[in-house]
């Protein structure tokens, strides 16, 4: 029996809403800027998941430069850093893939929607959709960085299944 696999559309990873226009108003993200005000849920999310994800020193130092990136990144647009829209998601590839890989940025996308994950599934937190993810399913630059990862996956799985036929 073949291994479930996830789908490599990232529309397929969204739950009900797939675009924020999708999202109804009183579920946006931005109605809740004042129970995040002065709160470092970046920090909570690193010490209650992330961290323990780090088999060396290096794992949370580049969890700590992407998520001081995304902090920092956010505060100029001025938004919290766990209320991001798929617009502010796009400029911040955009941004990335200016100055870096593909790959790089993959790495630095790849913590955010990992964030946004961890949101989701934490009911003290009002995270209804992953902004990661949907500015995958629509941007240019974030699109980009999917396609990256997409591809890579795509390469990962066929040699398994050669590995596996052989």
């Amino acid at each position: 029996m073949a291994r479930p696999t996830k789908s490599l559309d990232p529309t397929d990873r969204l739950g009900v809403y797939k675009r924020l226009s999708d999202v109804p108003d009183r579920y946006r993200l931005s109605h809740h800027a004042a129970a995040y005000d002065g709160r470092d849920v970046w920090h909570e999310f690193c010490t209650e998941y992330e961290y323990g994800q780090a088999d060396h020193d290096r794992y949370v130092e580049e969890v700590d430069r992407a998520g001081d990136h995304w902090q920092e990144f956010m505060s100029h647009r001025g938004r919290h850093h766990a209320l991001a829209t798929p617009d502010d998601v796009e400029a911040w590839c955009a941004d990335l893939l200016a100055d870096r890989s593909t790959r790089r940025t993959y790495d630095y996308w790849l913590r955010i929607n990992r964030f946004y994950d961890w949101l989701q599934w934490h009911t003290e937190h009002p995270h209804r959709y992953n902004p990661a993810l949907m500015a995958a399913v629509e941007g240019s630059a974030t699109g980009k960085v999917w396609d990256w990862k997409a591809e890579r996956t795509r390469d990962r799985r066929e040699r398994y299944r050669r590995k596996a036929h052989e």
